[in-house]
């Protein structure tokens, strides 16, 4: 199981927030950044590598998810001894930015990410939680299995390139 750990920096509204409904439901733990584990991966639209199966053994120590608001992105926390990994190309499928490339709310980014790392029963009791969580999996649940069968970041880009060149097609 993955220690999924959100630091809330309370920037959306409480009643949309996903973060808070997967603390709410036990999915998540709330945590500050001085209790973050050394050595955690932490998802970041700044990192220079991928998430790939590879980073498993620092998410079990910790997956962290930083729930900020798009608008404020360039107030994202930078931590030493963690470990930076983005998400590879994926679609959102919230109600507030459906079908933008991207652009995931911290559900989707967790969900992505435990698929990822190979813990799809995980990732389907924080699916249940959201209506629009089986659209998610419906529109990038092939993107997902085969990110989860990459050796490393390298690999997951290589995957996520042939993704963005077959849609240029």
């Amino acid at each position: 199981m993955i220690n999924v750990l959100v630091h809330d920096k309370c920037q959306c509204d409480p009643r949309k927030c996903t973060a808070k409904r997967m603390i709410k439901f036990g999915l998540a733990k709330d945590t500050d950044i001085r209790s973050i584990p050394k050595g955690s991966v932490i998802l970041s639209p700044f990192a220079e590598q991928a998430l790939s199966p590879a980073d498993r053994p620092y998410a079990e120590k910790g997956l962290v998810i930083m729930d900020l608001t798009w608008t404020n992105i360039d107030g994202f926390p930078r931590l030493k001894g963690m470990r930076e990994r983005s998400l590879p190309f994926l679609i959102a499928a919230n109600p507030v930015n459906w079908g933008r490339p991207m652009e995931l709310n911290s559900a989707e980014a967790t969900i992505a990410s435990l698929m990822i790392l190979g813990d799809a029963e995980q990732a389907a009791g924080i699916v249940q939680r959201f209506n629009w969580g089986p659209e998610f999996i419906r529109i990038n649940g092939e993107m997902l299995n085969d990110y989860s069968k990459a050796r490393d970041s390298s690999e997951v880009v290589s995957i996520q390139n042939e993704y963005l060149r077959s849609l240029e097609r």
